[in-house]
């Protein structure tokens, strides 16, 4: 059976893990820590709580709580997580909330979340439900659907320029949002502008004629511009945007996009996406230190090499572009979402191996560590969870360093 401190320690990994996607992961454990620290003088059993710095650790988890723990009445415990998701939410603002209490729920699995209501008193679902309330204080109808849609397709451009260029990511949504007014023709009232030649004009213009068209099928062109603008993404080797956009609208935004009928459901992590997302962090690393040009040709090759033994490799094609402001395309021109997770697991890590191996000791050293960081998140611990062993990879190259320093 799940006891206090085990639950506890669940429950704050969940919590890290959540803020550390948005920010990193050392600092949502320093935050949590400092948390603690203030809610200690009130709860003094949080001295059973240690969180450790991320930095230096490899696979395990930041979290330690002792057995003294449970000798503590449990609904006591519970009263402290509360009053620590408290400080949390009004500490992140209005876009933490509904979904951030939401992705603690689900990250910490139904197991512990019925613990947590039978022993401790913690109902999530409540906590949530009161968090709506207490935020629903403003009148969503004095908020226009111009507005809203606005403030959402200049986030859209803010998240997309962190993986292209600010001129790509306005050249795409204006093509997604054009492809669609044959579908919805009241599209023709939003205007993305490319303000590198329409000086003085704003990037999205929206006309007040918009604020009339039936809200139903409003919020349905508007699901479909994010859904074809994530896959555009996606076919190019990027990442998704959706749960950034949940995270960078505020909660009066996101209410009023729900009233739409518009939903947040990111694309799921297969194979293919976990290949691109590699690759496009392979290229990003190998393009530091010369060219991003010159890293496509390089991961052409190491791809190339590699496929002798993982024939499926031969189906991924990187081709760089030639258009200005433009990126490059990562294509799979295979299903490789029916490959097994063995044959996955064990291609990556020898494509990353035959990277190290070819960049000397200088830089084959430093490698492993630039790809753990270009490489978002989500898709690092999928392919961790996969068995791919980066650590191993490290210990590989610093061998080959003292091989070649004992024999220079």
């Amino acid at each position: 059976m799940l006891d206090t401190a085990d639950i506890t320690r669940q429950f704050l990994q969940a919590v890290i893990r959540i803020i550390g996607r948005k920010t990193s992961e050392e600092y949502a454990a320093v935050t949590i820590r400092n948390m603690i620290k203030k809610l200690q003088p009130t709860y003094p059993f949080f001295q059973y709580v240690k969180i450790r710095d991320t930095r230096f650790l490899e696979l395990e988890s930041s979290v330690s709580t002792q057995e003294e723990l449970n000798n503590v009445n449990p609904k006591d415990v519970g009263s402290a997580l509360k009053d620590l998701m408290k400080i949390i939410m009004k500490s992140m603002g209005k876009t933490a909330g509904y979904f951030f209490i939401r992705e603690v729920r689900e990250k910490i699995g139904t197991d512990y979340d019925i613990r947590l209501v039978k022993t401790m008193d913690v109902d999530l679902t409540f906590l949530q439900s009161t968090f709506i309330v207490d935020r629903k204080s403003f009148n969503l109808l004095h908020i226009e659907k111009s507005d809203v849609i606005r403030r959402m397709l200049k986030t859209m451009i803010d998240l997309m320029e962190k993986q292209t260029s600010r001129a790509y990511a306005i050249e795409l949504l204006a093509r997604r949002v054009y492809a669609l007014k044959e579908q919805y023709s009241f599209l023709e009232f939003i205007i993305i502008n490319d303000i590198r030649y329409t000086l003085g004009e704003d990037e999205v213009a929206i006309s007040q004629e918009i604020n009339t068209i039936d809200s139903m099928i409003l919020g349905q062109a508007l699901q479909a511009i994010i859904q074809e603008t994530d896959k555009s993404l996606l076919d190019l080797g990027r990442t998704s945007i959706v749960d950034d956009l949940k995270t960078h609208l505020n909660i009066e935004y996101l209410g009023k996009l729900e009233e739409l009928g518009v939903t947040f459901a990111a694309h799921g992590v297969g194979y293919e996406a976990i290949f691109k997302q590699v690759i496009k962090a392979l290229i990003d690393v190998l393009g530091k230190v010369s060219t991003e040009n010159y890293a496509i040709c390089a991961v052409n090759t190491f791809l190339q090499k590699t496929n002798s033994t993982y024939e499926f490799l031969k189906y991924i094609q990187i081709n760089p572009t030639t258009d200005k402001g433009d990126v490059y395309h990562i294509t799979i021109m295979n299903n490789f979402n029916s490959i097994s997770e063995t044959d996955a697991r064990r291609a990556i890590q020898k494509l990353l191996e035959t990277i190290v191996d070819s960049l000397g000791e200088k830089l084959g050293n430093q490698f492993v560590q630039e790809f753990k960081m270009s490489l978002d998140k989500r898709y690092l611990t999928r392919i961790e969870e996969m068995g791919v062993n980066l650590h191993m990879i490290e210990l590989h190259s610093e061998l080959l360093t003292q091989t070649g320093l004992k024999t220079s």
